[in-house]
């Protein structure tokens, strides 16, 4: 951290560069299927703490309890024209439950058939390395958001929103 606000230690401690926004890529190990997102969040960690109120005076103390993980994970892709990405994702959905009613049960489906690895790859400026690599773990999809027609701006593309879910998630 610069211990100043000179301008050659600010460029000195960012010598590395910086991470920019549009340069990520997201991608599935269902099927191994990579789709352009237009905007993907990284996930957020929380420490649950049980408030501990046994002293005679002062504030509680806080003591950690575990680890948890916010559960919305929302990515959204422009859709192409053939909609391969909204496809992929029903077709997700479909596999969750049986095959029983034609392809709408609520019976569903051994869970770990449904899970998937999803990995964020952070990208350099120059797009010959990845920076990081947030992987989800045990993810699937809990919501596919609506996406919306309209006639008010006639070139802007049509977008899906997915909200996924996951068990964990790693910074490498």
């Amino acid at each position: 951290m610069p211990q100043s606000n000179k301008i050659s230690e600010i460029t000195t401690y960012f010598s590395k560069g910086f991470q920019r926004v549009n340069r990520f890529e997201v991608s599935f190990s269902r099927f191994s299927k990579t789709f352009w997102a237009s905007e993907c969040q990284i996930p957020e960690q929380a420490i649950v703490y049980f408030p501990e109120t046994f002293s005679p005076s002062g504030p509680s103390l806080n003591v950690p309890l575990k680890r948890t993980y916010d559960d919305r994970f929302l990515i959204s892709f422009i859709v192409e024209a053939d909609w391969e990405v909204r496809k992929y994702f029903e077709q997700w959905y479909d596999a969750m439950f049986s095959s029983v009613m034609a392809d709408r049960s609520s019976t569903v489906q051994y869970r770990d058939n449904n899970l998937s690895t999803v990995s964020v790859r952070a990208i350099s400026d120059n797009a010959t390395s990845v920076n990081a690599t947030f992987t989800l773990y045990e993810a699937f999809p809990r919501l596919i958001l609506p996406s919306q027609f309209t006639n008010d701006v006639p070139n802007q593309y049509l977008s899906l929103t997915v909200d996924m879910g996951y068990r964990y998630y790693r910074l490498t």
